[in-house]
């Protein structure tokens, strides 16, 4: 009888084992986070610290416990208020946001974590840890952007002047505009003899006639080819005659209609020449 009720003794005491969770300290750990210890350049707005650790982390019965094991305090230990959101897609990830609350720019924070946070399973960390960052220098970051900007407009200036002047260029060589050189000033600025500067002057805008005579042959060729039709003394000359019709003209002279009338009629009296047309009587 007795050992009956220490084999049930030791079975119920086996099932309650096998379904109670027991928390083990130590377990616990957090495997990383963003930023991490020592990082600079965190954003001042938003911000909020990730928290991997090694297990899953939400439970119903963890969410309220663990609230009290993060902590956020500035340079001077001031606690901020904050938001602990657990991902539910990502196990063991756990974010620590800044609730409604901007930091100070170029600053010092710390976020303290408890040894008595809490996993699904009820696993905690062996001891308290500490994550420090500071936040970007904003007034760094806007002398960067207006240094940006202020590259931009020249670089914008620079494009458009450089197609305003080629633009220019091109207007005075389509013209036949010839572009006077200093020759003095020249020869000042390249080190170049007088006499060498007029010389390259001269051969390039001999050039530049040779190229515009080119082309006006070139156009006053195309203008011959354009038609078969030629204004010449202003005569114009063409294939052959044509009707006013051809022209476009809706002007009617009657003419043809009269002669198609006389054709009726000459054909209703059988013949257009009588037989006896031209013979004496007798």
């Amino acid at each position: 009888m007795k050992r009956s009720i220490g084999a049930i003794a030791a079975l119920v005491l086996l099932m309650v084992m096998m379904t109670t969770s027991f928390g083990f300290a130590g377990t616990l750990k957090l495997e990383d986070s963003y930023p991490r210890d020592g990082d600079k350049g965190m954003q001042v707005e938003n911000s909020g610290v990730k928290l991997y650790f090694n297990q899953k982390m939400i439970a119903k019965n963890n969410i309220e416990e663990n609230l009290e094991s993060f902590k956020l305090t500035d340079a001077k230990g001031k606690a901020l208020p904050i938001r602990v959101l657990y991902s539910p897609k990502e196990e063991g990830l756990v974010l620590v946001l800044v609730d409604n609350q901007t930091l100070l720019s170029d600053s010092t924070y710390k976020l303290s974590i408890s040894k008595d946070v809490m996993a699904a399973s009820g696993d905690t960390l062996a001891k308290n840890q500490s994550i420090t960052f500071n936040t970007v220098d904003t007034s760094s970051a806007m002398k960067a952007n207006m240094a940006m900007m202020g590259i931009m407009v020249v670089g914008v200036v620079f494009m458009s002047s450089r197609a305003a002047k080629k633009q220019m260029e091109k207007d005075k060589e389509e013209a036949g505009v010839e572009e006077k050189v200093n020759p003095y000033k020249v020869a000042k600025e390249t080190g170049k003899s007088v006499e060498e500067v007029v010389a390259l002057d001269q051969k390039d805008k001999e050039k530049q006639r040779r190229k515009q005579a080119k082309k006006l042959a070139k156009e006053a060729e195309e203008w011959t080819d354009e038609d078969e039709d030629a204004v010449l003394n202003d005569n114009k000359r063409v294939k052959g005659p044509r009707p006013i019709a051809a022209g476009g003209s809706a002007y009617l002279t009657g003419r043809k209609a009269a002669a198609e009338e006389r054709a009726r009629k000459q054909a209703q009296a059988g013949t257009t020449r009588p037989k006896n047309k031209g013979k004496k009587k007798k």
